[in-house]
């Protein structure tokens, strides 16, 4: 899994990245002076420099996580419109699961841009675990992705919040069970938490229900029966991956967008996670419940705080330049970004400005104690202007707004 995905963190961030020492108020710009455009920082005169990074400024994975988590969003825009409220027909019963249960079930998007365009994305299903913000996917579905972003099914009516997009970042992941814990970097209160049940009440013919994302139909509802339950049942997937668990064995329909949804008993007790399908075969698969708890106790018993540490990345070629007011902006140019870190008269970063060799932009403004930045604002290719709120250096939250 590359650690640049839930450096979010993403993804996202969904795990909290090191804090660094807290200062009694973050810094501002001095005398009021407003922060310099990014035609004027490149405007500046530079020569070539070394200079340490400040403390908790945004690594270079950091940032693309950051410009991804915007792109994932966009392409997350394109698919809310589908959504429409599923209507149950199996009967009382799959009513009741799908009111009591649906709302615990999120929509994950990842994706990767080269360009304008979508080199990779992703998109699947994750189920909330509990009311910190800990959401289970599976594996396959953000393996190989820099960012992704969670949406929540929206409390009533048919149209998702698309002002609300969560970044997450990765706790845990276990590649042979095709599972990924995730934690929402800062959750809304409120959260809806699915109920695990236990492998021992499963029977063979018990009626299930599955909600998900087929093709991107977000919401839907299906149903189906427990064929058998396969001990140490090995898989692989088109990217080569092998795969071995317990697993259930359903008939039912399953369609990409439904990985990492919840396959739920009568009582909307998750039983499994929905992970493949065998195509023409009507034979379907989720990783078993009691594997997913041995999973879940492990990752959430180390404590981890997002995995490995963030890779250094890509070299930069550094430069320097002062402004008329005699301000510090520290210019990085790595070879697919240029950033332009602004520092005050206490040398402390006010402003950070980031123009990728595509051409999308990312400022970030207002400091906060951790180093980063409590608001950037990113202008993809297509002119679409998003705010991203972040408590640290992280996506907690974007939005897609007018941004001036």
């Amino acid at each position: 899994m590359s650690n640049k995905f839930m450096r979010l963190a993403v993804f996202v961030a969904l795990i909290l990245a090191p804090f660094h020492p807290l200062s009694s108020q973050a810094p501002n710009p001095q005398h009021g002076d407003s922060l310099p455009s990014l035609e004027a920082v490149k405007a500046l005169d530079y020569s070539q420099a070394s200079i340490d990074r400040a403390a908790g400024q945004p690594t270079y994975s950091e940032i693309w996580a950051l410009i991804n988590a915007c792109n994932a969003y966009s392409r997350g825009l394109e698919i809310l419109p589908q959504f429409r409220e599923p209507v149950a027909t199996r009967g009382e019963s799959g009513i009741l699961v799908f009111r009591k249960a649906s709302p615990s079930v999120v929509l994950v998007v990842t994706a990767n841009f080269k360009g304008d365009k979508i080199s990779e994305s992703g998109l699947g299903t994750g189920v909330i675990l509990d009311s910190a913000g800990y959401v289970l996917t599976n594996w396959h579905v953000i393996h190989g992705y820099e960012a992704g972003i969670i949406f929540f099914k929206p409390a009533s009516g048919t149209e998702p919040d698309k002002n609300d997009a969560y970044g997450v970042k990765l706790v845990s992941e276990n590649e042979e069970a095709d599972l990924a814990l995730l934690k929402i970097v800062k959750p809304p209160s409120g959260l809806l938490a699915v109920k695990l049940g236990d492998l021992s009440s499963i029977q063979v013919a018990e009626d299930i229900h599955i909600i998900g994302h087929p093709h991107g139909q977000l919401w839907s509802y299906s149903t189906g029966v427990i064929s058998q339950i396969r001990d140490n049942y090995d898989w692989q997937y088109s990217d080569g991956s092998n795969h071995e668990a317990r697993v259930l064995q359903m008939q039912t329909a399953i369609n990409p967008g439904n990985s990492g949804g919840p396959v739920l008993d009568n009582n909307a007790n998750m039983l499994g996670l929905v992970a493949m399908s065998e195509e023409g075969q009507n034979l379907n698969y989720a990783v078993a419940v009691d594997v997913i708890k041995e999973f879940v106790n492990k990752a959430m018993a180390k404590r981890t705080r997002g995995g490995a540490s963030p890779s250094v990345g890509e070299k930069a070629e550094q430069f320097a330049a002062k402004t008329q007011d005699g301000r510090l902006v520290v210019k990085d140019a790595y070879p697919k970004l240029v950033t332009y870190t602004v520092r005050d008269l206490n040398g402390v970063p006010v402003e950070l400005l980031v123009e990728t060799a595509d051409g999308e932009l990312l400022v970030g403004s207002k400091p906060n104690p951790f180093g980063g930045f409590s608001e950037w604002k990113c202008t993809d290719l297509s002119g679409k202007r998003m705010l991203i709120n972040s408590s640290g250096t992280e996506v907690d939250l974007v939005t897609a707004r007018t941004v001036e």
